[in-house]
């Protein structure tokens, strides 16, 4: 995954410069969050990988009806057998627009559902500390006993109880 991530990462920064040079970044979004979502089908995964498919055939079926130079820029992926790459070109991209309009999409993990008010305090507390906008996305992780862990942008803070009893175990052995 993380190879992944490294083989997009140039790919997700040039299209987002490009996009915000032509005030198309929510264009742009919209565009590759579909050609992701196509990316992730099996079926389509197996299509690009044919050898007697062209190019152009693969353009405009991820492509659409979108700009010329979003085109050119899905036909560059296809010539250099990159199409695999467009959910992660699509994560990427998304992180850039976030870092840019300085809101942060934030995933927290619970064992249990999170109340209206933990959720409240847990979006101001980050907030505070990125000094941005917080958009929480939660999740129940049923393998978890208690606690939380939030993946914030880079930071992960590990609140979680099996974390709590990790750092006490290293604290005591060492």
């Amino acid at each position: 995954m993380s190879e992944l991530i490294t083989l997009a990462r140039p790919y997700a920064k040039a299209a987002f410069e490009f996009a915000k040079s032509e005030s198309a970044v929510e264009q742009w979004s919209e565009n590759l969050l579909v050609a992701a979502g196509l990316a992730q089908d099996e079926k389509i995964l197996n299509y690009f990988s044919q050898p007697n498919v062209q190019t152009e055939d693969l353009v405009q079926l991820v492509s659409g009806d979108a700009s010329d130079e979003y085109k050119n820029f899905i036909r560059m992926l296809a010539e250099n057998d990159r199409l695999s790459l467009l959910p992660e070109v699509a994560e990427l991209y998304q992180y850039y627009l976030e870092q840019d309009s300085q809101s942060l999409t934030v995933d927290v993990f619970s064992a249990v559902e999170l109340s209206d008010a933990q959720k409240q305090a847990m979006t101001a507390a980050l907030s505070k500390r990125t000094g941005k906008q917080i958009s929480l996305q939660t999740h129940i992780d049923n393998d978890m006993m208690g606690g939380a862990r939030i993946h914030c942008g880079d930071l992960v803070i590990d609140g979680t109880l099996r974390g709590k009893v990790d750092r006490m175990k290293t604290q005591l052995f060492n």
